[in-house]
């Protein structure tokens, strides 16, 4: 059976979790032609999907006849409405383009490597799209392409922890060679404190126990960013 993580949180989808399969119109659209599969994420409690090669359909489709239509009894009410009051937002041609272009750029995102510290702050940039304080905590694959992020920090329901077990968190569910790199704002930051070295050096012992690279510590900047990495001290 093809492997199913939730993006957002790393977990793995047994197959009683899939809610349905379907494929896009070959001729349209940036996906056309291709697959995707729906499924609930039982540790995030919300619907996700993954796209997948068209390959893969076919061999679901055989062993799973119950896939072939999806359960609508499993989607969350509460998710359809979330869905619906974003669509209200969108009262322009110019407020949809916006959205539409928010979008393309997260999905270009996913399609490139991180392959140095300013990668890093462009994508805390976009994602984090408010003035608060926040943690990112990116995971990444072998190759350095991302497999998913997330945020802790002020107006989340998750505080900021540089916690081994929550830095590495997805990193660790995850099956395949991964790796990790946190990115935090912070204004009036000038250079790292003795706490901030040994916070992070922490953090790759914790790394190595677990077979986990943790390749930088960046703090964002209003005018630039600080890169642990290149300031030696990883």
């Amino acid at each position: 059976m093809l492997n199913i993580y939730c993006w957002r949180c790393g977990t793995g989808i047994d197959e009683h979790q899939i809610l349905g399969l379907g494929q896009f119109d070959p001729n349209i659209g940036k996906y056309k032609g291709k697959g995707f599969i729906a499924f609930n994420c039982p540790k995030c409690n919300k619907t996700r999907y993954q796209i997948i090669e068209s390959r893969y359909l076919l061999v679901h489709y055989k062993a799973n006849s119950q896939f072939n239509e999806m359960n609508k009894e499993m989607i969350d009410i509460d998710q359809v409405i979330d869905f619906y009051k974003s669509l209200e937002e969108i009262d322009t041609v110019e407020s949809f383009l916006k959205k539409c272009s928010v979008s393309a750029e997260i999905d270009g995102i996913m399609d490139k490597p991180i392959l140095q510290p300013i990668d890093v702050y462009r994508i805390y940039n976009k994602l984090n799209s408010s003035n608060l304080q926040r943690l990112m905590i990116l995971t990444l694959n072998k190759d350095n392409y991302i497999l998913s992020w997330d945020f802790r920090g002020e107006g989340l329901n998750y505080p900021i922890s540089y916690e081994p077990k929550v830095i590495f968190q997805t990193a660790f569910l995850l099956e395949e060679k991964t790796s990790v790199i946190i990115a935090q704002n912070i204004s009036d930051f000038s250079e790292p404190s003795q706490r901030d070295i040994l916070l992070t050096k922490r953090l790759i012992k914790a790394g190595k126990v677990l077979d986990i690279d943790f390749l930088d510590h960046i703090v964002i900047k209003e005018d630039g960013y600080y890169s642990f990495d290149q300031l030696n001290y990883i």
